[in-house]
């Protein structure tokens, strides 16, 4: 197989989208950053009631390793300059086993149907390759979009050779509703406790070492992992770890609470962004432990339920293990990707 530059040919200049459905188009800025986490809310509410896409998570994106907003972010103007679409490539900086370009993007719910979003994916696209073009790796690649089951970025996605390839389930854990299965105690010699800042960097080495096996999954780089565990919503005081006789992390659950997405769901919760365990601590019921130490933390905190996304195909049966804790199965949200 070729390296990336050598496999994916590209345009070296990629033109702004031609205006449409009374938008023009220009590169983003960083100072977008409100007037796009606007749409996404404003999508949101359309394609994903559930869901409230936080300020912090466009913070996070706008703040990922290489990515250059005025190059990798699009956003579509009315005539009074209001941002209402716009379009983030994002280039996952972590190249291990795969390459991966991943696509985000709205257009408000009033403008749709008039070939916006059609003309901003064609970008992405073009983008997309472009970033690609630039690696000397051989390595698999794809280009990603992900979205609810059912929404039209996925219908529209297709039309350009994408293709669903994971289904992650959502799944909630409303505390008194369902009963969970007793939790085995912890075994000799490891110990359970809140995280703290001081974790973040082991957190991030078990993360990897943790998912390194899980589907589409490459190591995080330094910078987004610290970016993701003190941003805003971060709750490192409800994250738990397990620490081995050596003081090392053995397992772990990673919480967030954005309070502005509460209404949108119709209750507080909060969200359970990661659960790991570390491959030389597996078979010992670590990932319960941990799932039901951070479901505690929650509650103490006195939130009326926990979230997570859960792969369908997890090959070690997360999905089994949360149901046995009180998590009930919802929404399924769908990657669809195609290769380069």
């Amino acid at each position: 197989m070729a390296t990336l530059r050598e496999r994916i040919t590209v345009p070296a200049h990629l033109e702004l989208p031609a205006p449409t459905g009374g938008l023009t188009f220009r590169a983003g800025t960083r100072g977008d950053l409100d007037a796009v986490h606007a749409v996404a809310v404003a999508a949101a509410a359309v394609d994903d009631p559930h869901a409230h896409p936080s300020t912090a998570d466009f913070e996070r994106t706008f703040s990922t390793e290489g990515l250059d907003v005025e190059r990798d972010v699009v956003v579509g103007v009315d005539a009074e300059g209001h941002v209402q679409a716009y379009g983030i490539v994002i280039d996952v900086p972590s190249r291990v086993t795969a390459a991966r370009v991943v696509l985000d993007g709205a257009v408000h719910p009033d403008l749709r149907d008039r070939g916006i979003g059609r003309r901003v994916l064609v970008w992405q696209i073009g983008r997309g390759r472009q970033r690609l073009a630039t690696l000397d790796v051989d390595l698999p690649a794809t280009i990603e979009v992900g979205a609810p089951q059912a929404a039209g970025a996925l219908r529209l996605a297709a039309r350009f050779g994408f293709e669903p390839t994971r289904n992650w389930v959502e799944m909630e854990a409303v505390f008194g509703e369902h009963d969970r299965s007793d939790v085995p105690p912890l075994p000799d010699g490891f110990a359970a406790r809140a995280a703290t800042a001081d974790d973040i960097e082991p957190l991030r080495v078990a993360k990897n070492d943790a998912f390194r096996d899980h589907w589409g999954s490459q190591p995080m780089v330094e910078s987004d992992w610290r970016g993701f565990l003190t941003a805003s919503k971060s709750r490192l005081d409800l994250s738990r770890v397990v620490l081995d006789a050596d003081g090392a992390i053995a397992a772990f659950g990673i919480v967030e609470v954005d309070p502005d997405g509460f209404a949108a769901r119709g209750r507080s919760y909060g969200y359970v962004h990661w659960i790991g365990v570390e491959r030389a601590a597996r078979g010992r019921g670590l990932a319960p432990i941990v799932t039901d130490a951070v479901l505690q933390a929650i509650r103490d905190d006195g939130l009326s339920a926990a979230v997570l996304h859960v792969d369908a195909e997890n090959p070690s049966g997360a999905g089994r293990i949360y149901e046995r804790l009180g998590f009930v199965a919802g929404e399924v949200h769908v990657t669809a990707s195609t290769p380069l």
